[in-house]
């Protein structure tokens, strides 16, 4: 009898962590874009799942008992543009941590109309678009042939180019046709001159990135329409 009571606890056991093993969780929190401040009562969801949670008043949030596969990790909340953290693998080994800034979502009001009754040839005004690209730790992971090296993931992007050297040898990043010097290098907001080893003088490429995607949780490339804080970047600017 003591020898089947020691058999059943030792399968019991057995059994909760071999599903321990299946299973990983995501932690995090959710801040709002424009003030940094933490927002409650955000909805976070893993996509084609019935599993999902939602942040404290700190704005945390915990979602545990999630099976092993990637997923898409779908964040809202009411007055708030709806933001998606795509290609998250969900593993038992490491739990996920992310921190996502919800941009606020604006009304829209209807046109105004003004009218002159001064005979004056109409003005035209050139609308410059802020040309904006971000990229995720996970999309740089899953980019085929990107080896995860961030800058050869960037010259996938749309109005990005190669090297001159074409190939895989070099990594530059040509903004529409300038120089492959005329871009600059921003990590947590400090400038860094150089990303890759053995950088091939007068250039930005080499034949590897140096940064290692682990410790990068969002990579934002910025083609024209620079902040005042990127001060005079000539073509682009990665951060």
């Amino acid at each position: 009898m003591r020898f089947f009571f020691l058999h059943l606890v030792l399968f019991i056991g057995s059994s909760f962590i071999a599903k321990a093993q299946q299973t990983g969780s995501i932690t995090g929190v959710v801040l709002d874009k424009n003030t940094q401040l933490p927002l409650a009562n955000a909805s976070i969801q893993m996509q084609q799942t019935q599993l999902g949670t939602a942040s404290d008043s700190s704005g945390k949030f915990r979602l545990l008992g999630i099976p092993v596969k990637t997923y898409n990790v779908f964040i809202s909340r009411v007055g708030y543009k709806p933001f998606t953290i795509f290609n998250s693998i969900i593993n038992s080994g490491n739990e996920n941590t992310y921190t996502v800034e919800l941009e606020p979502q604006t009304g829209e009001l209807a046109e105004v109309v003004v009218k002159s009754n001064k005979r004056t040839a109409r003005a035209a005004t050139l609308e410059t678009p802020l040309s904006v690209q971000r990229l995720t730790a996970e999309e740089i992971k899953s980019n085929p042939g990107g080896n995860f090296d961030i800058s050869k993931v960037i010259q996938t992007l749309p109005g990005v180019g190669g090297g001159p050297q074409g190939g895989t040898f070099r990594n530059d990043i040509i903004i529409r046709g300038g120089a492959p010097n005329e871009n600059v290098f921003y990590l947590d907001g400090i400038e860094v001159p150089v990303i890759n080893h053995f950088q091939t003088q007068g250039s930005s490429g080499g034949p590897q990135g140096i940064l290692n995607v682990s410790f990068i949780e969002e990579v934002k490339l910025s083609s024209s329409a620079f902040d005042a804080r990127y001060d005079n970047a000539l073509r682009s600017c990665l951060s």
